[in-house]
């Protein structure tokens, strides 16, 4: 089968089952530029979330080793896991009443408080999709975000589910719905038992891009991700900076008419994209 002559038209189960084997017998072919050229032209892949990855650099085309980059991605997971789970219980001489920024007892309070607060957001995601009213899936998600909002300075911010969403709902559907013959290389990517690894690497991938949205105007958090202790206000400075460069560098070579539009009705960018 010629790669240009494939069918990625999804209407039919058939069509979705020739995607995936297409997918298999053509692996080792794909780059960055083919997975750029399918989506400019509405094309879909499968599994979709393998080629997020490839896009968004998380991951290495499939022509070179990329099961020892998903095996250091995972690995990187578990390590860090690890390094922010400390029971607080296991530090001698340490006071749980302490207010020593260095006190494990403090840590693991403010650890708590996070988690709380990601949960509230959690607990709210997609609320007529089923999936996400599992229990396990919403502890997945909390964990996820938990562990990157403490390994970055901006830390946990309202709406961050909102990104990792997606990116889990498609990684839990390429395992699910994946065909039995697939390479090896595919059945090691689609473990069902790194799901949750996974998606912290799509995830970190997409912050990537994000994260400075994220920043805010009175508070830096600290390294090790502990809450601000006041409140926080959204700096919109670097927000109104690239929506004013995706309207003179996109809209108005595009579409003209509309920009003079809605410069004439004085609609600001941030109001149109909403």
């Amino acid at each position: 089968m010629e790669q240009n002559n494939i069918d990625f038209n999804t209407n039919t189960p058939a069509n979705n089952h020739v995607e995936a084997v297409d997918y298999a017998l053509h692996f080792s072919t794909w780059s960055l530029e083919y997975l750029k050229s399918a989506a400019i032209q509405l094309k879909l892949v499968k599994p979709r979330s393998l080629a997020w990855a490839i896009m968004l650099n998380a991951l290495p085309s499939p022509s070179s080793d990329i099961i020892s980059s998903i095996k250091a991605h995972r690995n990187f997971y578990d390590d860090l896991k690890e390094k922010l789970s400390m029971d607080p219980r296991a530090v001698i001489d340490d006071d749980p009443l302490s207010q020593n920024d260095e006190s494990a007892w403090k840590q693991h309070f403010c650890d708590n408080e996070l988690k709380a607060l990601i949960l509230q957001d959690v607990v709210r995601t997609y609320p007529d999709e089923v999936y996400f009213r599992d229990k396990e899936v919403q502890n997945l998600m909390v964990r996820v975000l938990f562990y990157w909002a403490r390994s970055h300075s901006v830390g946990y911010r309202q709406g961050m589910h909102e990104v990792l969403a997606p990116l889990l709902f498609e990684l839990h559907g390429d395992r699910k719905y994946a065909p039995d013959d697939i390479s090896d290389t595919l059945k090691y990517y689609l473990n069902k038992e790194y799901l949750e690894h996974d998606s912290h690497m799509l995830f970190n991938a997409v912050m990537k891009g994000l994260e400075k949205f994220y920043t805010t105007g009175d508070v830096v958090p600290t390294a090790s991700g502990r809450l601000p202790t006041s409140r926080s206000v959204h700096n919109q400075n670097e927000v109104v900076r690239y929506l004013e460069r995706v309207k003179e560098e996109y809209l108005v070579p595009l579409d003209l008419e509309l920009a003079t539009h809605l410069t004439e009705c004085n609609i600001s960018m941030e109001l149109f994209g909403m």
